[in-house]
């Protein structure tokens, strides 16, 4: 029996490599020498990455060679079909045959099965409801009645529309996101990983808690590489999460800095997750202006994190790390600068108004040349196949993602849906801005727990959004709202997969260590509010508006961290903890009383807690 196995599993492993290098070496080209028309790029995109999706996931059962086999052959026959369906098309619109027809159901059908078997159960289940709500919905009665779709008109809407299974949602993961992924998965085979972590080491580890603020410096490095959660605990955490242990810090705690600062990847600039990429599109602008919008926010989250970190260390009297043990900032410079070049590549093109996809090229070929020649032993054929591989089994599910939300996106816009959960919102909400984002906020949490954030992207803008939009908010403040909380979902229980993932390496409960995470993250949840109100955090209004915004809120991140962790100079008590709450949510708010409030609120917590000290001390 293993006789007959191991040659299949030869075959496969090695269509799969296959696929992978076609993918890379297509989107390469495409990146290099100008992206093709969408469709063109999305059918060849879906049909190479369909395929390894399949390859990658084996069928079971008896036979299921031959299942796997006829799938694959579906997922390119429909994918390179729609690309002349598509030419049609501009020459006999709306005119559609049977075979058509036929080809839509196929798409629907393996690409619904497929996420079942690849992603779990909740995405397509939900994808199945907006289907039948679409079908169905000329029953419902009240504001949710629709007009009488068929399925023809349904299936033909799914496989062309611009905002179906190949529209703008797929676009993106065609465009740019492999090639990011080959990015990440390169800079980590060449060690830019541990020369992150090194770093992070070398400049914070020398203070109470070092090795969790090499871990959350660590993490925040990687994060702009790969920009995923549960890949950058599975990347760093498997080192620094040991570490943290090892120096003193509990088992949950240590996961959830983890869980926290890997999790930030993906807001934290340049290469934030695939919905910084997905919010360009949607808003129609450069993927730069996300990411300058992103900045500030993303520093005040990590600044929060490491001062509650160090305040743990200091409370729970966690001694500092030996600075024998430290390698020298100087040396790691000295050995391993070279590391650095392809990420400051990366951001110098991105913010000097290159494309996402222009931008990675460059710093895929930079990377492959600085590595040429200062580490020449760190990459080979063999080594840039397994990347190949690596990044196509990567994008697989990303991808999925991405075709499973333009399924919701076009049926949301086919039956209008979106305007009516957005009416109920604001009905539900009496014109009440605070209360249309708690709503806002819960629903992002919900949607998030089961789906990817990609998904969990898509879906609440379309429905969420026109809802905050209406109250005159800026739009990017709008969508980077929805952004902050899909992200924060993969560290938010019951189906929190960064916490998880930590909790596995750090062998804590899952729960404990889901909900240390929540705590330690609590400046990503009050953040996103205050950027509604006062955008300067989002670089909007004039240059002292946004140096006094920054000012205050930094000053705001560092006291909510000390206050989450109960610690400053002495253990807080929970009176002071809330002084200092409340202190820090006012000075996040822009102006000057606020700001007057809430440092008055702040020094007399950490006045009385200091003088708490000294008379103790007396006694």
């Amino acid at each position: 029996m293993e006789n007959t196995l191991k040659p299949r599993g030869d075959l496969r492993e090695g269509l799969i490599l296959i696929f992978s290098l076609a993918l890379v070496v297509f989107h390469l080209y495409t990146a290099g020498f100008g992206i093709l028309p969408g469709y063109i790029q999305m059918g060849v995109h879906w049909g190479l990455i369909g395929s390894i999706v399949i390859l990658a996931r084996p069928s079971q059962f008896k036979g299921g060679i031959f299942f796997d086999a006829f799938l694959v052959c579906a997922v390119l026959g429909y994918s390179f079909y729609q690309i002349f369906l598509q030419i049609r098309l501009t020459e006999r619109p709306g005119k559609y045959t049977d075979l058509d027809i036929f080809m839509a159901f196929f798409c629907v059908a393996v690409g619904l099965f497929l996420g079942y078997k690849v992603l779990g159960k909740i995405l397509p289940t939900i994808c199945i409801v907006f289907i039948l709500y679409a079908y169905l919905g000329h029953y419902a009665t009240g504001m949710f009645e629709t007009s009488r779709f068929t399925i023809r008109r349904i299936l033909t809407t799914l496989y062309t529309a611009g905002d179906g299974m190949f529209g703008s949602t797929l676009n993106v993961s065609a465009r740019f996101l492999l090639l990011f992924i080959f990015f990440g998965h390169f800079m980590e085979m060449t060690g830019c990983g541990e020369f992150f972590v090194n770093i992070a080491n070398s400049v914070a580890g020398r203070v109470r808690g070092g090795p969790a603020q090499a871990a959350i410096y660590s993490s925040m490095l990687m994060g702009m590489v790969n920009g995923s959660g549960a890949a950058n605990v599975a990347t760093t955490g498997t080192f620094t999460i040991p570490l943290m242990k090892k120096t003193g810090y509990q088992a949950k705690t240590a996961g959830a800095v983890e869980a926290v600062a890997s999790s930030g990847g993906q807001i934290m600039p340049p290469i934030m997750g695939a919905s910084a990429f997905l919010m360009a599109e949607t808003l129609g602008i450069q993927y730069s202006e996300v990411a300058i919008a992103a900045l500030i926010p993303a520093v005040l989250y990590y600044a929060t994190l490491s001062a509650s970190v160090y305040g743990y260390a200091r409370k729970d009297n966690i001694p500092p790390v030996d600075p024998a043990t430290i390698k020298p900032f100087k040396k790691i410079m000295m050995e391993d600068w070279y590391h650095a070049i392809p990420l400051i590549t990366i951001v110098y093109l991105i913010f000097g108004g290159h494309s996402a996809q222009r931008s990675v090229f460059w710093a895929i070929l930079v990377s492959f040349g600085v590595t040429f020649i200062f580490n020449r032993r760190a990459i080979s054929l063999e080594k840039f196949l397994t990347i190949c591989k690596k990044a196509g089994k990567g994008c697989g599910s990303l991808a999925l993602s991405c075709m499973l939300a333009g399924v919701i996106m076009s049926m949301i816009n086919l039956t209008g849906l979106g305007l009516k959960i957005s009416a109920i919102i604001q009905s539900i909400a009496g014109g009440n801005l605070m209360l249309t984002l708690v709503l806002a906020m819960l629903c992002s949490l919900l949607l998030g727990m089961g789906l990817p954030t990609t998904a969990a992207y898509i879906v609440l803008a379309v429905l969420i959004a026109p809802a905050i939009s209406a109250f005159g908010v800026p739009q990017i403040a709008v969508h980077m709202f929805i952004l902050y909380f899909g992200a924060l979902s993969s560290i938010t229980p019951p189906v929190a997969l960064s916490a998880f993932t930590a909790a596995g390496i750090s062998g804590a409960g899952l729960w404990e260590t889901g909900f240390e995470s929540i705590k330690l993250a609590a400046a990503g949840f009050i953040i996103p509010f205050i950027f509604i109100y006062s955008d300067q955090l989002l670089m909007i209004g004039t240059a002292s508006e946004i140096a006094m915004a920054c000012a205050t809120a930094a000053i705001a991140s560092i006291a909510l961290g000390f206050a989450l962790c109960g610690w400053f100079i002495k253990p807080m008590n929970i009176f002071s903890r809330l002084m200092v709450g409340a202190g820090c949510i006012c000075l996040f708010v822009y102006g000057v009383v606020t700001d007057l409030i809430g440092i008055v609120l702040i020094v007399a917590a950490f006045a009385m807690n200091l003088l708490m000290k000294r008379s103790m001390k007396s006694n």
